[in-house]
C-alpha cells in the first residue's frame, strides 16, 4: 500500500529564489557548453556538474558533487549522469 503524499504551498522565501537563480545559471551555463566540451561524447557513463562555470566529472553522484561544492561552496551545481550508450528521447507537452 502506497504512503499518502501531502502537497503544501507555501511562498518562496528570498533564500528560494536565491538557490533557484544559483541552479539555473548552472543549468543554463551547462547547455551553452555542452557541445564545445563535447560532454556527451567524453563523459559516457559518469556524472558531471556545472557550477561556477566550469565542468566537473567523477564515476559518482557524491564525488562530483563534492568536487563542485569544494570549489564553490555557496553554489548549487547542476548534475547530470551521462548514459553509456546514446539513447533517443521524446519529450511532450500537453496543451
Amino acid at each position: 500500500m502506497s504512503k499518502q503524499v501531502i502537497i503544501e504551498d507555501h511562498p518562496m522565501t528570498e533564500e528560494m529564489a536565491q538557490a533557484f537563480e544559483k541552479a539555473r545559471r548552472n543549468l543554463l551555463w551547462f547547455n551553452d557548453h555542452v557541445e564545445e566540451l563535447e560532454t556527451y561524447k567524453r563523459y559516457r557513463g559518469r556524472y558531471v556538474a556545472s557550477a561556477g562555470g566550469e565542468l566537473f566529472v567523477a564515476d559518482t553522484h557524491e564525488e562530483v558533487r563534492r568536487l563542485a561544492r569544494e570549489k564553490y561552496p555557496d553554489d548549487l551545481p547542476h548534475i547530470r549522469y551521462i548514459p553509456r550508450k546514446k539513447l533517443d528521447r521524446i519529450y511532450a507537452c500537453q496543451r
